[in-house]
């Protein structure tokens, strides 16, 4: 079986009309696009909206990406900006950027359970919801690099680049949020 293009490869062939590597190209980064806005815009509908706004721009914009940057890092930069400009548009500000309205983002839904028992599924619940709250003490960038981080699994110079803020303040503000949540989670 042959080895899958690299991002680079699939923009050069889109470069070049061929539109099966555009396909491609979607069809790689789009779940992850489009979880990384629910979690900015806390809605499904918006998220969607977000979300082909940001190929779309990724489209028009693809004759002057450098292939030698990271593809995923540029469009997730594309991604919070379209999140960002619909969010300004719409004028609410997103609840939650762990939950969405139907609950299906929880971080805490990532922590993997085998066979809990009905003690581990009832303390499961409770630590949730002590997660959750926790979690709503944080500032809104501080979640969301706790998303980027976690979730996305970005380095904290991924982050930099798509929040358009210096590493070190990404390193800060992730140390920050850990230690608030510690603190939160302890009691």
């Amino acid at each position: 079986m042959p080895d899958e293009p690299s991002d680079a490869e699939l923009i050069e062939a889109i470069r070049e009309g061929d539109d099966s590597a555009l396909d491609t190209l979607v069809a790689r980064h789009l779940p992850a696009v489009y979880a990384f806005c629910l979690r900015f815009t806390g809605n499904a509908d918006d998220a969607q909206d977000a979300a082909q706004e940001t190929f779309l721009k990724a489209w028009r914009s693809l004759g002057r990406f450098d292939t030698k940057k990271s593809f995923r890092t540029w469009l997730f930069a594309i991604a919070r900006n379209a999140a960002t400009d619909l969010m300004r548009k719409r004028r609410h500000v997103p609840f939650s950027f762990f939950d969405s309205a139907d609950q299906d983002t929880s971080i805490a839904d990532t922590i993997p359970d085998e066979e809990p028992t009905a003690d581990e599924l009832f303390d499961e619940r409770t630590r949730t919801e002590d997660v959750r709250t926790a979690l709503e003490t944080l500032k809104p960038r501080e979640r969301l690099i706790l998303s980027m981080r976690y979730e996305e699994e970005f380095s904290f110079e991924e982050i930099a680049q798509v929040l358009r803020i210096p590493a070190a303040t990404v390193r800060s503000l992730h140390r920050r949020a850990l230690a608030t949540l510690r603190m939160m989670l302890a009691k």
